[in-house]
Parts: structure tokens; sequence; C-alpha cells
């Protein structure tokens, strides 16, 4: 039910037109993702008191960005990717410039999402979580450094600080942003930011040791409690939140 709320938000915001970058759009928002970065700003803000309907634009705008990041990832000139979710990549079936800016604009639509739906005083907090989570204090500083180290090998803290902020920094502004739409307090804003962080920490290292890395498992388990115990101040109101990540501590693919 949620899931559907979610596809039925972005089909709305998507452009509709039959053009290479309307349809690269579509094609790389609809291409099978499993919506956990906009489900847990919705799951946050309802852990606050919020309502889905208000925490609905800004859940759509963090999975365009994260969509965005998808496919400048998968380009030749950073991971070269050919195949994504078990599909050709954006810039395969579109090429690589329609990819560009089917990015762009993805990028840019969530941004215009949260200023024409969502209060100014509101959005303006949301923009800025949602922009310093994407740049260069985010995910572009961690494609850099990733880009940097690529064929290098990495120290442990190194390893551990791209993946803050490649793949933690937006999960954390996920569910701070949840937070924030349900006007949540600050106590509870803070939990659920530390929670995005830790989540985002054991989604990446579940990533890298979908085979059963022993030590590797181990340390999810560990991010698992904290990231739990970060819920504490929220109470039964959290368990929603509590069992996505149990189940992604379970996942195998």
């Amino acid at each position: 039910m949620l899931c559907a709320k979610i596809e039925g938000a972005l089909r709305r915001y998507l452009p509709k037109g039959n053009d290479a970058l309307s349809a690269a759009m579509r094609y790389s928002v609809f291409s099978g993702g499993k919506r956990i970065r906009p489900l847990l700003t919705i799951e946050s803000a309802r852990a606050c008191g919020g309502r889905l309907e208000d925490a609905l634009p800004a859940a759509a705008a963090v999975e365009l960005v994260h969509t965005y990041s998808l496919i400048h990832d998968d380009l030749p000139a950073m991971d070269d990717d050919d195949i994504r979710r078990g599909k050709p990549t954006c810039h395969k079936v579109f090429g690589e410039a329609n990819a560009i800016l089917a990015g762009d604009a993805l990028l840019t639509l969530a941004f215009n999402i949260i200023s024409k739906y969502i209060k100014p005083t509101l959005g303006i907090k949301i923009i800025e979580e949602l922009s310093r989570a994407s740049g260069v204090e985010g995910m572009v500083g961690g494609q850099a450094l990733d880009l940097e180290f690529q064929g290098k090998t990495k120290k442990k803290a190194m390893a551990e600080r791209i993946n803050v902020l490649k793949t933690a920094k937006l999960f954390s502004a996920a569910t701070k942003i949840g937070a924030l739409t349900a006007g949540g307090t600050a106590k509870e804003v803070r939990a659920l930011e530390s929670f995005g962080l830790d989540f985002g920490l054991s989604f990446q290292m579940v990533d890298d040791n979908i085979d059963g890395d022993g030590a590797g498992r181990s340390k999810v388990g560990s991010l698992v409690k904290k990231a739990k115990r970060d819920l504490r101040i929220l109470g039964k109101r959290a368990d929603r939140l509590k069992d996505i990540i149990e189940e992604l501590s379970k996942r195998t693919r």
C-alpha cells in the first residue's frame, strides 16, 4: 500500500512526454527499485506523529535524488556499469548524453517538488538537508573519493568515509527529513538522523558482504543494534523502522 502511494506520487511528478529525455527519466525511476529511502522518510514522519500526505512530496524528492545518483554512477566516466537492477543502464539504452541530462533533470525536479509542494520555511530546511547529502559533503564528495582511490588499496578509515558520504548521508537525510515534515522535536530529529546514518552504513555493509563474510555480518549486526538504540526515544512508534532494518540485515541479494 505504501509503496503504491510512492509509485503514484513519482508518476504524477515525472514528465509524461515521449521525448528521449522524459523516457530516460521514467526508465530509470521505474526500473525496479525497492524505494527504501522514501519508505524511511515516510515511516520516520509517522514515528514523529506525522501524516503520509505531508511526507510524500519529500519522500519522492529523496527517491529522485537517489535515482539521479545511480544514473551518473553508472556512466562510463564513473563506474562504467552496463547493468542496473538486472536491466541495461540508462546510458546503454538512451545514450550517454541523454543519461547525463536525465540525471540532471531528476536532481533539479527533486528540488522543484520541494519548493512547490512544501511550505517555504519547512521547504528551505529540507532543501538544506537534501542538498548537503547529495553534494560535496555527501554523495558527490563520496564519488570523487571513490574515483580518486580506484585501483588503490584503501585504508579502513577511508573506505568507511567513502561509505558514509556516498551511501549513508542520503539515508540520514531521508530519515531526518521525515522527522522534519512531521514537526518532530529536536531530540526526535537527532535520533532519526543518527538512525538513518547507521542504517545507511549497515545497508552498504550488507551489500559488501552479501555472500556471507562472517566478520562483515557481525559488523552489520552491531550496526543494526546501534540503529535500534538510536530510536529508543520514540518507543513503540519506531517499531516499523526497527522492522525495516531487521529485514535489511537478513537480506541475501
